[in-house]
């Protein structure tokens, strides 16, 4: 009887090592309170798309990736041009794959290191905050190093080192889940202070 215990305690703690993170990795407190680990295989696990975030040393991304299901909405933030700043088809970069779930604070430097994000893929001058619905399905995890050639910068100076901290989350193709990710209008944005991203920038 004491064997048979022994066995069925031996396969809970496999299984419930099976449900947590890959390799390890621990969710960051605020994602661990709002989130549950999907495995390969689950449902919804394929439509994060772990295989577009997770990225080779030097190429951005994450090193690691987790794919998580909210069990309750998450504020998300994300800095981004401008309402000035258009493409060739008049969009701006307001909606992206990459998202913060702490609020951007410090100068626009730091945060541009921290988050391994090259100056010709984002100007980092206004800050949107967004909530994540409760039953969104996103990859979670630690940032990529990103190299001079990933950001086009022909001097070989601008390089970005892999970040264990500060985490990020990749939500793909935000322009179609609306109903998953609901941000107000732009007019509810701010552009940021580059000495404190909290802050509005003040004006003369």
């Amino acid at each position: 009887m004491m064997k048979r215990q022994m066995g069925w305690l031996a396969l809970a703690l496999v299984l419930a090592g099976c449900a947590g993170p890959r390799g390890g990795m621990t969710l960051p407190p605020p994602l661990a309170a709002r989130a549950v680990v999907l495995q390969p295989g689950e449902p919804g696990y394929d439509r994060a798309r772990i295989d577009a975030a997770v990225k080779a040393p030097g190429q951005g991304g994450v090193s690691e990736g987790v794919v998580i299901r909210l069990a309750e909405d998450l504020p998300v933030w994300r800095l981004w041009n401008g309402p000035g700043r258009v493409d060739a088809r008049g969009h701006t970069n307001r909606l992206g794959g990459w998202w913060s779930h702490d609020a951007p604070r410090g100068t626009v430097q730091a945060y541009r290191a921290a988050y391994e994000i090259c100056l010709g893929w984002n100007e980092l001058r206004w800050v949107a905050r967004c909530t994540l619905k409760a039953g969104t399905v996103v990859v979670v995890g630690p940032g990529q190093s990103v190299s001079p050639q990933t950001c086009g910068d022909g001097s070989g100076l601008e390089r970005y080192e892999a970040n264990a901290r500060d985490w990020q989350l990749y939500l793909d193709q935000p322009w179609s889940r609306g109903s998953e990710l609901v941000c107000p209008e732009e007019s509810a944005d701010y552009e940021a202070d580059p000495d404190e991203l909290s802050r509005p920038k003040r004006t003369s």
